[in-house]
């Protein structure tokens, strides 16, 4: 009777199998476990703005001092449903990973299908690992065209549900 009107939860644990595992991985021989979820229902717990850069900067102040004392985890990155301005759809410094000052980065849901949001999270999380956008200068441009979806660090790609992995250079990391 009352099933629309109250709210209900869902626990939901996800399980890879082994081969689902052994696919991800990659020279770097790093995986990404998911230790947290927080979901802000009520209200943001640090300001978001269209501002790209002091959202970047108020969520990794917020990271600092909230999150992880309660938390210990070595990067976060915000999804958010507020649209930035300009071009950017996602911002991470550069070689930040487990510090405890600046490792995470911000995600707009810039796209009806979630792989967009995946993808911009996957190239921010390279960034913080120290990876900079593929450019043929620095010796790692992607081989895929953008009409193909590019590689998960080309700073556009356009085309969020064909973009491709490849091998990266650890000297470039």
């Amino acid at each position: 009777r009352h099933a629309q009107t109250t709210t209900k939860y869902v626990e939901l644990i996800i399980v890879a199998d082994n081969r689902e595992v052994s696919r991800g991985q990659t020279a770097l021989n790093i995986r990404v476990a998911l230790v947290g979820l927080e979901v802000w229902s009520d209200v943001d717990k640090c300001p978001i703005t269209q501002d790209p850069f002091t959202t970047l900067h108020e969520f990794l102040d917020w990271r600092k001092v909230k999150l992880l004392p309660q938390k210990p985890h070595d990067n976060a990155q915000l999804i958010s449903g507020v649209y930035f301005q300009g071009t950017t759809i996602g911002m991470a410094p550069i070689m930040s990973m487990c510090t405890a000052e600046q490792s995470g980065g911000i995600v707009m849901d810039h796209s009806d299908n979630p792989l967009g949001a995946a993808v911009t999270l996957a190239h921010e999380l390279g960034h913080n690992f120290g990876m900079n956008h593929d450019t043929p200068e620095r010796g790692c441009g992607c081989r895929v065209t953008v009409d193909r979806g590019g590689c998960i660090m080309t700073p556009s790609t356009g085309h969020t549900s064909k973009i491709h992995h490849y091998n990266i250079k650890l000297s470039l990391i």
